[in-house]
């Protein structure tokens, strides 16, 4: 497995990324925190949610430098592990937002590769230029629309908002719903949803977070997975950011499904060498 592209973007120049992308022995992965629109800054860094995603990015890159693990489901209950001592010993009592994330990840092993999710990244297995399998949900999208709607027709203040938000995620990090995200709660509950397949029906995996996903799923910049993995091996996956970008300059301040107008972008494509 090698790294054939890589991006990084944050949806807003007011502040860095809260996504990260990356790869380390048998493992490639991104990374989506959730942003804290309270701004709680209760755990050592410039977010808690930036902290979070750090924390994850470091302990995959230790856990992908082993070799050793060819389960998804194995890799994130090793890094919950990890990451619950770690907030258990740095959080101060009564926690109120516990940050959270989503992951999209990959393990590659002799032969096949297994694609997993907690949350809302998209994987994507090419053939070729054919989509071998893809890995995905529209739930978490499902429900911000709902709650976009229903706030424009409530007339919600910001504070309920931002209220009815951490209410849904708190939802989603104990796993009261089929979806769940990861985080360090110590009632949190991880939902993987995966898949295993031959590395001949994987020759290339896209792994990327929801903004870049947009893509293809809100901007309809590519009719489908397909189309969006032929552009990016052109034009490089920077060159889709780029697309993306534009587009949502081009349509600020249309009224959207989405509580951002632009969002963080993180993606990786990975060779899996069943070509070689």
């Amino acid at each position: 497995m090698k790294v054939l592209d890589i991006t990084e973007s944050p949806g807003s120049r007011a502040k860095p990324t809260e996504d990260r992308a990356g790869s380390s022995g048998n493992l490639g992965w991104v990374i989506d925190g959730a942003t804290d629109f309270s701004n709680e800054r209760t755990l050592p860094g410039s977010s808690n949610v930036q902290w979070l995603v750090d924390l994850v990015n470091c302990g995959l890159r230790e856990l992908g430098a082993l070799n050793k693990f060819t389960k998804v489901a194995d890799v994130l209950d090793r890094l919950g592990e990890t990451v619950r001592a770690e907030l258990a010993s740095v959080a101060p009592a009564g926690l109120r937002h516990h940050p959270c994330c989503s992951i999209g990840l990959a393990v590659f092993d002799d032969g096949s590769v297994e694609l997993g999710r907690i949350g809302d990244a998209v994987l994507v297995a090419y053939a070729g230029d054919l989509v071998g399998q893809e890995v995905s949900t529209d739930f978490f999208n499902r429900r911000e629309a709902r709650a976009v709607r229903q706030s424009r027709s409530a007339h919600q203040t910001r504070e309920e908002i931002v209220a009815a938000m951490f209410s849904r995620r708190l939802e989603y990090i104990k796993g009261v719903h089929p979806e769940s995200v990861f985080s360090g709660h110590p009632a949190g509950v991880f939902h993987v949803h995966r898949h295993t397949m031959p590395l001949k029906l994987a020759e290339t995996v896209l792994i990327c977070t929801d903004g870049f996903a947009r893509a293809v799923d809100d901007y309809r910049l590519f009719p489908d997975w397909q189309e969006l993995g032929r552009y990016a091996r052109h034009a490089g996956l920077d060159g889709v950011t780029r697309l993306i970008r534009q587009h949502e300059t081009s349509s600020a301040g249309t009224p959207g499904e989405k509580f951002k107008g632009a969002d963080d972008v993180a993606a990786i494509l990975l060779d899996s060498g069943s070509r070689r």
